[in-house]
């Protein structure tokens, strides 16, 4: 009874540390999470995506491709809820969630033949509830916290009996889906599907089961990869190598070759050649993943999926982690080569791109820090229990947790939402309503920074109609990196503003980022001459109804702006004024 009580304690924590303030913490949706949200929106009312195709497996989104697993199940809560960052968000929570009573489960047949089992479940289930790394994901459509649930669940099943051909078939079917998940499990999982081979290899009693184990994972496999890696992720992919990077190839290749005297006889093309720089990427990447500074100072360089000057993990963690991988291996725990395997493995998807160290595709380490992190604690407290000073080091330890712990509420709940809200699309919401309300008063609005994806947003918020975006948007062509922009949705017009004719001709709103907007845009006058009319023609093919001596304003008419008061958008007003010159040359 007593071990119910707190695990349900423990899965209350988490619950709450995953759902407090989710539609204000994040502060917005990432343009991802926004992308995640219309397609289950445009799949529930259409049956399509937003390229018009039927129940895709591949999701084009803005050219990057999401898997469909994560979408799918969107459509329910936004069935139930409408869109909103709650319903793009909840799946996330549910099952980060759950994946905490999953470890419980999954600790207690990891270490069963030990005593004290059920207190390692316990320890371990606590410290991915309050997991900086997990929480966080928990809380934001995340691919990554999925497949972690899913490879769990796929062990919880599997340890139970791995001599039971239901069993395996399911651990199977459920590892399988880690690939329908999230892109990262593409290296990841085939290579924790082969460690789970080799175990069973040895340990199974009737090797004819393996089959039950093997068909599955390789039919659901190469279905995937054949919708994926094989066709339309082939850009995406391109795109993520260290040899996209056409900027560093050219500094650690052609230019590390110039500093060799003339006459080297060709040593420096066998030194620095595109594969020697790619081998060496791909290697400081892999130790970069276990580094510190990534793992408990400052996490990755990217800020939607870190918490700025907090590192994935607490600097706690970092006491009692190297503790129980010593005593996993020292009192030789069933499972401790496993473990060790699943630990080198897990930075190699994030090492073969060009922004590793990356804290979501290094996700898949979960939960084993955990794991490891509990085992170290309880075997601190054994060898300190009764000791001279026992209570002393345990509650000094237990202070730094509990500093730990408020650090990182502080930072993610009071500090994240105000210092990180332009990093997380907080304004947006409130542009879509004011444009909205703006729409009707003019001929055409245009939006600067069409690679930002702006247009995501007007559909989320403004919940657009998915058949009419379907037949109506234009789109720009495929980027070198095969990011898809849109061009345009009815009046909306998506497109770099250059800021010589966007103030001169009128009917229209323009939409700029406060922070490149010219001092001129804000309040501006244009006489119209000849000598305009005959560009804007020569241009545009048209002259906007302009006519000599007119005068074209600009004014700014309204500002978003972020809650430290920062202002992130202007809305500018382009017109002609009531008034023309020639009235005023009588």
């Amino acid at each position: 009874m007593k071990i119910k009580i707190i695990l349900f304690f423990v899965l209350s924590l988490g619950f709450v540390l995953r759902i407090w303030q989710v539609s204000q913490i994040p502060p917005g949706l990432n343009r991802d999470e926004a992308a995640i949200g219309y397609t289950a929106y445009s799949l529930l009312k259409t049956g399509k995506d937003e390229y018009g195709r039927f129940l895709p497996v591949s999701l084009e989104s803005f050219g990057d491709w999401k898997l469909p697993l994560y979408i799918y199940l969107t459509v329910v809560p936004v069935a139930l809820f409408n869109l909103s960052e709650w319903s793009v968000r909840i799946i996330s929570i549910v099952f980060g969630t759950a994946t905490i009573f999953l470890l419980y489960l999954f600790v207690k047949e990891l270490f069963k033949t030990y005593r004290f089992s059920e207190i390692l479940s316990l320890l371990s289930a606590f410290f991915l509830a309050i997991s900086p790394w997990h929480v966080h994901f928990s809380r934001v459509s995340s691919e990554a916290n999925l497949a972690v649930f899913f490879c769990v669940l796929s062990f919880v099943i599997l340890l139970k009996n791995i001599n039971s051909k239901t069993r395996l078939f399911f651990a199977s079917i459920f590892l399988s889906l880690t690939l329908y998940t999230y892109h990262g499990n593409h290296v990841f999982t085939p290579l924790l599907f082969l460690g789970i081979f080799v175990y069973l290899l040895k340990n199974i009693l009737n090797k004819k089961l393996l089959v039950y184990f093997i068909f599955p994972f390789l039919i659901l496999s190469i279905y995937i990869w054949s919708q994926t890696l094989f066709s339309a992720n082939k850009t995406k992919l391109s795109g993520l190598s260290p040899l996209s990077d056409v900027y560093q190839v050219y500094n650690n290749v052609i230019l590390a070759r110039k500093d060799y005297a003339e006459g080297s006889s060709g040593i420096e093309k066998i030194i620095h050649n595109k594969v020697t720089y790619l081998f060496g990427r791909v290697f400081v990447g892999y130790i970069d993943g276990f580094s510190t500074d990534f793992l408990f100072v400052r996490g990755g360089s990217n800020n939607q999926h870190n918490i700025p000057g907090f590192g994935n993990l607490y600097i706690w963690d970092a006491i009692f982690i190297p503790i129980g991988l010593y005593i996993l291996f020292h009192r030789k725990f069933q499972y401790r080569w496993f473990l060790l395997y699943w630990i080198l493995i897990s930075p190699i998807g994030a090492a073969l791109t060009k922004d590793a160290p990356h804290t979501a595709r290094m996700a898949a380490i979960l939960p084993i820090p955990q794991i490891l992190i509990a085992i170290g604690v309880w075997f601190l407290i054994q060898e300190l229990y009764g000791k001279r000073f026992s209570k002393f080091v345990i509650s000094f330890l237990m202070l730094l947790l509990i500093i730990n712990i408020a650090y990182f509420c502080s930072r993610y709940y009071v500090h994240f939402p105000i210092q990180e809200e332009v990093n997380w699309g907080g304004g947006y919401k409130k542009l879509v309503s004011e444009v909205n309300k703006l729409m009707p008063n003019y001929q055409e609005i245009l939006m600067d920074r069409p690679n930002y994806s702006p247009y995501i947003y007007f559909l989320f918020y403004g919940r657009v109609d998915p058949k009419s975006f379907q037949n109506n948007v234009v789109r720009y062509s495929p980027d070198s990196e095969g990011f898809h922009h849109v061009q345009q949705i009815g009046k909306m017009h998506f497109e770099s503003i250059g800021w010589s004719d966007e103030l001169v001709i009128p009917n229209r709103l323009l939409i700029s980022w406060a922070d490149s907007t010219p001092s001129i845009a804000s309040q501006s006058s244009t006489l119209i001459t000849e000598s305009v009319l005959t560009t804007l023609n020569n241009k545009y093919g048209n002259t906007f109804g302009l006519l000599p001596g007119d005068i074209v304003i600009s004014r700014i008419l309204d500002t978003i702006s972020l809650k430290n008061g920062t202002k992130e958008f202007y809305l500018i007003d382009v017109n002609k004024a009531p008034y023309r010159y020639t009235d005023y040359a009588k």
